[in-house]
């Protein structure tokens, strides 16, 4: 599904538009002109449904030469050993999550505590598969534009944001109306969500593609606007999770 130029949405779970698995994140594709990449990976489960929505799109999936991870949570991360090795594709994201997803470590990765909290079935892993890892403030070549790496800490240990032409891929640092997703696990951090929240507010994008639920195609800044009016009143920003 087109979404603007260049940006494709490939995958979607049940918290968003529902054209691949249930509990995938949403998964964006970016299309240089020469090759192609991915914006994380979905859950793994039924994960060629993401490479048909690929052909759908019209796109040869043969094109897609990396992946960029946000973060390594399951949703986001799971897909990413098949469609690295389906595609022939190499996966990178931040320092922990490239440790983390390198090494498979589930209970790093917030598999244990997500299983035993039913968010995924008895026996599902993310599976270990090389990363490689980016700095913050890299910029890797796409095309004749360049994809900007952001660390974002907050939401989990090694999540980064992606700057692609005023376009800002978010994970799970921020959904539609300025909601975070904050969780009761070991890497979680609310001082350091709030730091984040508010330096990317300073960029005052324009395209807004969240890891999950609806996005902006312009004037995406008013989403992390309404998380920062309530930061600069001493609130919280309002929670994704547990509604």
């Amino acid at each position: 599904m087109k979404v603007a130029d260049n940006i494709f949405l490939v995958g979607s779970g049940d918290a968003g538009l529902s054209i691949s698995d249930s509990s995938d994140c949403s998964v964006y594709l970016i299309d240089d002109g020469n090759s192609c990449c991915l914006i994380d990976a979905g859950s793994g489960v039924n994960p060629d449904l993401i490479i048909r929505n690929i052909e759908n799109d019209g796109i040869d999936p043969s094109r897609v030469n990396r992946i960029f991870l946000t973060h390594g949570h399951g949703d986001h991360a799971g897909g990413a050993a098949y469609l690295s090795s389906k595609l022939n594709a190499d996966v990178y994201g931040a320092a922990e999550t490239a440790c983390f997803v390198s090494s498979g470590d589930q209970k790093a990765l917030d598999v244990e505590c997500a299983i035993e909290a039913g968010l995924y079935p008895e026996g599902y892993s993310v599976k270990a598969v090389r990363v490689h890892e980016l700095k913050d403030g890299e910029s890797i070549k796409l095309g004749d534009d360049m994809l900007h790496v952001i660390y974002s800490p907050g939401h989990s240990a090694g999540h980064c944001c992606y700057l692609y032409k005023n376009n800002l891929f978010s994970g799970d640092v921020l959904s539609a109306d300025g909601k975070i997703a904050l969780q009761a696990i070991w890497d979680c951090d609310l001082q350091s969500y709030i730091k984040t929240i508010l330096k990317l507010q300073k960029l005052r994008i324009e395209g807004f593609y969240p890891g999950h639920g609806a996005f902006s195609v312009a004037r995406g800044y008013r989403h992390f606007d309404a998380a920062a009016e309530r930061i600069k009143r001493l609130w919280l920003p309002k929670n994704s999770i547990g509604e």
